[in-house]
């Protein structure tokens, strides 16, 4: 079962990094790149964690960085257009525009256990069961080291914009 919110996401300005990838490609530069645009961030005044972002919903957590991944379609299927992005008070290169979203939070053991893309068909199917639109690329915003996280943590949301 997936439970799947809605959040209002207001303007957040990014540094970022894109890469055409398919899903080994994927895998192999994505720690990297979120490391890359981490530190071009600091460098910009800092890097961002969910203390900064409310919408991100982790009061009780400690603050972590914050970093939003866009596909522009599905690295398993070959190689797409993939945007990780750090965000950042001021600067950086670009912003992502405010934005409503539906999404759902993905625990280490979906990821692993072969289960994410059932999650991202289930936050797609709501959107459209809920008389809405999906508006922009999906992405996945993380605010939790992936690695260092146990099975059952928390570790990204999985979000489509909406209308």
């Amino acid at each position: 079962m997936v439970e799947i919110r809605l959040r209002d996401v207001p303007e957040i300005r990014v540094v970022s990094e894109t890469a055409t990838v398919d899903q080994a490609g994927l895998e192999a530069w994505l720690p990297g790149a979120m490391a890359r645009v981490a530190e071009r961030a600091r460098a910009a005044g800092g890097l961002l964690g969910t203390a900064a972002w409310p919408f991100v919903e982790r009061p009780a957590d400690p603050d972590e960085p914050v970093f939003v991944t866009i596909y522009e379609g599905n690295p398993n299927e070959g190689p797409t257009a993939v945007e990780v992005c750090a965000t950042v008070a001021v600067g950086g290169d670009r912003a992502i525009p405010a934005h409503r979203e539906a999404f759902a939070r993905v625990t280490k053991s979906q990821v692993t256990g072969g289960e994410l893309g059932g999650v991202y068909e289930a936050v797609e199917k709501w959107v459209v069961d809920n008389a809405l639109a999906v508006a922009r690329a999906p992405r996945e915003v993380y605010w939790t080291d992936f690695r260092s996280a146990a099975a059952d943590d928390e570790v990204f949301d999985v979000a489509f914009p909406v209308t």
